[in-house]
């Protein structure tokens, strides 16, 4: 496509405008829209303050699952009594009894424990004969191996009851995730915008530069004709007040480039004087379908993942609820070896043998009267998922109205840019035409300046209409939740919190 000279000259000053910024070295720095927005993410204060939460939740997970981690104890137990073998008597009964028992014990994913003990007993009484010749001193061993297991029937039985402390962390956890995730989107929203705010007002500067260049080129024509005798001089003043204009219009649009560039370097937290060189991005037309547009936004926006996740803990703590508002009933059964003799060695041959086997089986049963507690328990649970039931649904309403409305304004974003690129047009040829009927006096100073600011009007109206439309994607991909993806930013949660696990010291 042809572009004319006229409108040519505000890219072209725009890049005369930058090329300088280049020769500042360290200073410089040269940034596309995504840098900035990567930039952003990786720099923002806040953001880095609230990775810590997904870590802090993702330990909660880890210690959920300590449920499985082998229980094991042991004892070590030395005990000994000196009593009178009967009253006013002289003789004295001496007693020792020694303990070593060990015991390991595992939960089990059904909600049933095992456990394996090992109790070894030696046991010395004097009977209070001692002292008496023959009379043997009562002595053995006693070692028993015992496996033993308890099965919950109803109250306690199966995985998700087992597991509900590992289910809530985890849900817990991708609950922080949401939030990060939510909190990096406004502030890659944010940089987005302001970095297309700086585009904007330096493409407004140069054009409010060729402005002040015209208005300055009529001044010098018009100078040249009164002292030629062929313009009255009181047009002079007319094109000198365009001047004093446009340099006005000149210094409000450096102040505004000022703001919008010291704006962007506190959002990068970039050092002061940081010469920040933009890129203003292409035109790519939008192909955006509202089907895809709400898909997305259903998988992808943080607030909906997070209802999301809720309405899953309170369904999933209303049925853990119900389970244990069950009667307890467990099956229980133990079987072991017992060894029985004056010396260890033989009491072990004895366990060895089977000699002494015992086992036990039985059911426990319980039950509160009323079960009032419990029954409150569902009761507010099942009142706890309605309502995040119903707060997932106003959420998706108003996800859907924000998606609608933000495809709306980029397909009008869009109209906009062909309908001001048509007005740049006309106002070039109009102002081309006035040029030339100055030339001829069949148009005064101040048609001239007019049409000139009519000009200068479309030209900032094109740029305000791609600006406006690169700001309708942010606002399309923020609704959608795919704003970081879509700027090359791709964070998983378990990477966020084993980043920050491993930087705490």
């Amino acid at each position: 496509m042809k572009i004319p000279l006229l409108r040519a000259l505000p890219l072209l000053l725009l890049v005369l405008y930058a090329c300088p910024f280049s020769a500042a070295g360290a200073d410089t720095l040269t940034l596309s829209i995504g840098d900035a927005v990567q930039m952003a993410v990786e720099q923002n204060l806040g953001l880095q303050v609230a990775t810590y939460t997904p870590a802090i939740a993702e330990t909660g997970i880890r210690k959920a699952r300590a449920i499985y981690d082998p229980l094991f104890t042991s004892l070590l137990d030395h005990q000994g009594s000196n009593l009178n073998a009967a009253p006013e008597s002289s003789l004295v009964d001496k007693r020792r009894l020694f303990n070593f028992n060990t015991s390991i014990s595992q939960l089990l994913p059904s909600g049933a424990t095992a456990s394996a003990s090992f109790t070894n007993l030696w046991f010395e009484d004097t009977l209070g004969f001692r002292s008496a010749p023959g009379v043997p001193t009562a002595r053995y061993a006693q070692p028993q191996l015992t496996l033993s297991f308890s099965q919950p029937l109803l109250q306690g039985l199966g995985r998700e009851v087992t597991e509900r402390g590992i289910t809530t962390a985890d849900d817990a956890t991708d609950s922080a995730f949401a939030d990060w995730t939510q909190q990096a989107l406004n502030t890659a929203a944010v940089a987005r915008n302001q970095y297309l705010v700086l585009v904007k007002a330096r493409e407004s500067l140069t054009t409010q530069q060729a402005s002040l260049d015209l208005a300055r080129e009529v001044q010098s024509q018009n100078e040249a004709r009164v002292s030629a005798g062929v313009l009255a001089a009181y047009q002079l003043q007319d094109s000198r007040l365009g001047v004093f204009q446009a340099q006005k219009n000149l210094l409000d649009a450096e102040r505004a480039e000022r703001d919008a560039a010291d704006q962007l370097r506190t959002t990068l937290h970039l050092r002061a004087g940081t010469v920040i060189v933009t890129m203003p991005p292409p035109f790519v037309p939008s192909e955006a379908s509202e089907s895809d547009a709400l898909r997305t936004a259903t998988l992808r926006r943080p607030d909906i993942v997070k209802a999301r996740v809720a309405v899953h803990t309170a369904e999933f703590n209303e049925k853990v609820s119900r389970n244990l508002a069950l009667p307890s009933l467990a099956l229980k059964g133990s079987g072991g070896v017992t060894g029985f003799d004056k010396n260890y060695g033989d009491a072990f041959d004895d366990m060895g043998s089977a000699k002494y086997p015992n086992w036990s089986v039985g059911l426990s049963f319980s039950v509160p009267i009323g079960n009032n507690s419990a029954r409150a328990d569902v009761a507010a649970n099942r009142l706890i998922a309605s309502q995040a039931r119903a707060q997932l649904a106003a959420i998706e309403e108003s996800a859907t109205l924000e998606v609608l409305t933000a495809l709306r304004a980029l397909a009008s974003a869009q109209e906009q840019i062909g309908v001001t690129e048509q007005g740049v047009t006309a106002a070039e040829v109009r102002m081309d035409s006035y040029l030339k009927r100055q030339q001829l006096g069949l148009a005064t100073t101040k048609d001239v300046l007019d049409v000139s600011a009519s000009l200068t009007l479309a030209r900032q109206n094109y740029t305000a209409a791609r600006a406006d439309y690169q700001t309708a994607f942010t606002n399309l991909w923020k609704a959608t939740g795919e704003l970081l993806d879509r700027q090359g930013i791709r964070i998983k949660g378990n990477a966020i919190a084993s980043r920050t696990r491993k930087e705490t010291p």
